[in-house]
């Protein structure tokens, strides 16, 4: 479901007065908000005439201080034959591996909301330390666009805001132990 999320000041972290022993229980709500920008393909239409524009795929995924994949939290893509196009999310494809287990259809440009459960691919709880919350969207004669946030787990409640890039136009995550 559509959500408003609010912009704040990018890079932004605010602890919280609540605590907790370790970040491995808990949430991280990352809120994101995809705008079409429709003069950004050749001809000023978007993808296709009359100013509409194909929904995007999406890629939503955490990695750890390494750079390597913990979790791939939301992934919106066409399946079955519209796969080909999988790897034109080019940074997720390559951190993933392609593995596409997490996903579901696309979505129109709107604000949303995708929880990830601090734990990684195999289901265990992650522990405190330093991540990277990533979001990718790539649309079908559109622009691609990549948005990053450092993230500090530390069993502490914290929010983040990201800095918009192309068509992804604000970003924020929130942990809460």
């Amino acid at each position: 479901s559509a959500t408003t999320s609010g912009a704040g000041t990018p890079g932004t972290t605010v602890p919280s007065a609540s605590s907790a022993a370790t970040a491995t229980a808990g949430e991280a709500v990352i809120s994101f908000t995809y705008t079409v920008d429709t003069t950004a393909s050749s001809g000023g239409r978007g993808g296709l005439g009359g100013g509409m524009a194909r929904n995007p795929y999406i890629a939503v995924w955490i990695e750890n201080a390494g750079g390597e994949l913990v979790k791939t939290v939301a992934l919106w893509h066409l399946a079955g034959q519209e796969d080909r196009w999988l790897s034109e999310l080019s940074t997720w494809y390559s951190a993933a591996g392609g593995d596409a287990t997490v996903s579901s259809a696309t979505r129109a440009a709107g604000s949303y909301d995708v929880v990830w459960d601090l734990t990684d691919t195999s289901g265990v709880a992650v522990k405190d330390g330093q991540y990277t919350v990533c979001i990718e969207s790539s649309r079908e004669h559109g622009p691609s666009s990549l948005l990053t946030m450092d993230l500090a787990l530390s069993g502490k409640k914290i929010t983040v805001t990201g800095t918009a890039n192309n068509e992804l136009t604000a970003a924020q995550v929130t942990v809460t132990p």
